[in-house]
């Protein structure tokens, strides 16, 4: 082994979605493992890195940015997307109003950051018996607002939660590739 190693590639990818829908848990489950059952509202920004693999390329960081969903952070959206590769709009199978509110963010993130990958999550599945959005619902809209997909997963269990992030990390390479 030679004295220096392969830098691995970073790549930002942003969370968003309104308060309390499970974004921070999300971002935790995936890159610590933990969930807490505690609400803990973000204040502005949270960067959680992790180390992922991603064949062809190998080794990459995942610079993880989840942003606060209350009104008042909305100033912060600007530098916020500065640089985003992949975007998470996420919802909480819950609540409606979570729901309803995807298309704003779907066209911040756009606005902001471009013609990004984004995939639409619906969050909080261990909550099926209180489901209020239907499955069906979730992939009619990431159809409507083409987005890559549609995945529910719950941060409580971990289910689907590496392939929420996974996802749209694998789109986003292959995307590359083939434009190179």
């Amino acid at each position: 082994m030679g004295l220096y190693k392969r830098r691995a590639a970073v790549l930002k990818v942003i969370v968003v979605g309104q308060y309390a829908v499970g974004k921070t848990s999300l971002c935790r489950r995936y890159a610590e493992d933990k969930f807490e059952s505690d609400y803990k509202m973000t204040i502005g920004v949270d960067v959680i890195t992790r180390v992922t693999k991603i064949p062809p390329v190998g080794d990459i960081v995942l610079q993880i940015w989840d942003m606060a969903g209350q009104e008042r952070f909305k100033v912060l959206l600007p530098s916020y997307f500065n640089g985003a590769r992949v975007a998470l709009a996420v919802f909480d199978i819950t609540r409606r109003d979570s729901f309803d509110a995807i298309p704003f963010w779907v066209k911040a993130t756009r606005e902001q950051a471009g013609d990004i990958p984004i995939l639409l999550v619906g969050n909080k599945k261990d909550l099926e018996d209180q489901r209020n959005v239907a499955y069906e619902e979730g992939e009619e809209l990431a159809k409507k607002l083409n987005l890559i997909g549609y995945i529910e997963a719950s941060a409580k269990d971990g289910k689907n939660v590496k392939e929420v992030f996974d996802f749209p990390v694998k789109y986003y390479i292959e995307r590359v590739i083939k434009k190179s």
